[in-house]
């Protein structure tokens, strides 16, 4: 009976990894063809700094966003007088809505509100729909992402639509801007006396696992990765704080089933909100714009508000 039973369970397992490998197989095919078709889009330097949808607008309308304040509280940080308060805003995709600059505006003019520490985006700030217009240059984009000035910066990184369209030309659209962009590379910021390590990791992640390595263990870190499929490459024990995008937060959700797909090696589960694996904790943002189709449903757009604290270690979590 017990050797049944194993057999069972052998096979069940040996038939969920089949169906994750079939799953992986298809989405990068399907993406390798949409890549394809949208190098095609982003032949030309888009030049629409309005984001004109034409006969698209009645379809592009997006849906209104949401703030979502986020208690992180991290072991082994310093324990702060006052939470540290980190803006993350990701996959802006501006112009694959309506009148996306004007909103995009609206979006930053109320994130400054929210008085942050600190800016960090994720990446994705390309419109690469394949129809519809609002060809939207990354120098509308980052001028208005620029009006936001917290005390302590504000870092970006690219996401995979970004380096389709041309890497070099939105990070440097971004540093024109007062941005600092972070493609592998480190920067560090003080707060109330205290070291805290930015980390930028590039879509490929080829060099993550070194750039995580030498970062220096021991100080507060905050991870800047596109894709959350990056999560698994954090030490269980290191304590830090990933933010990533691309998901959407699958960009739609249906009633009881949630997100069908994520277009990520990362696991369905870390497909959108608040994860925490050891000592590290994940936040994935659904964004704020769209991809493949001017879309969203069960999974609004949203401003992300991460408030930190630090606290004495604890027993780990699963």
């Amino acid at each position: 009976m017990s050797r049944t039973r194993d057999n069972l369970v052998i096979h069940d397992g040996l038939w969920s990894l089949s169906c994750r490998m079939l799953l992986r197989t298809v989405r990068k095919a399907f993406s390798a063809l949409t890549t394809s078709f949208e190098r095609r889009v982003t032949a030309r330097p888009f030049s629409d700094s309005r984001g004109d949808k034409g006969w698209w607008t009645w379809l592009s309308r997006a849906p209104a966003h949401r703030v979502s304040r986020v208690r992180v509280e991290l072991a082994g940080w310093p324990r702060f007088s006052r939470p540290f308060r980190v803006l993350f805003l990701s996959d802006l995709h501006v112009g694959s809505h309506t009148r996306d600059v004007e909103r995009l505006t609206r979006i930053t003019t109320a994130a400054a509100e929210l008085q942050p520490d600190l800016m960090c985006l994720g990446g994705d700030y390309i419109n690469g729909l394949l129809f519809g217009g609002g060809r939207v240059p990354p120098e509308t984009t980052a001028a208005i992402l620029g009006r936001v000035k917290p005390p302590l910066g504000s870092f970006a990184i690219l996401g995979d639509h970004d380096e389709i369209y041309g890497g070099a030309s939105i990070a440097h659209a971004l540093r024109d801007a007062g941005l600092t962009v972070l493609l592998d590379e480190a920067a560090r910021i003080t707060f109330e006396g205290n070291e805290i390590t930015i980390l930028g990791v590039t879509p490929d992640r080829a060099r993550s696992p070194e750039l995580i390595r030498d970062a220096r263990m021991g100080l507060p870190r905050i991870v800047l990765a596109h894709d959350p499929a990056a999560f698994a490459l954090l030490p269980s024990d290191a304590a830090d704080l990933m933010l990533c995008g691309h998901t959407h937060g699958g960009q739609i959700q249906l009633p009881l089933l949630g997100p069908l797909v994520n277009m990520s090696d990362a696991p369905l589960a870390w497909t959108y909100g608040h994860v925490v694996k050891g000592y590290c904790h994940l936040y994935v943002t659904s964004g704020l714009g769209t991809s493949l189709i001017p879309l969203r449903l069960g999974i609004p757009p949203e401003i992300v508000l991460i408030e930190v604290h630090g606290v004495i270690r604890y027993q780990k979590s699963d």
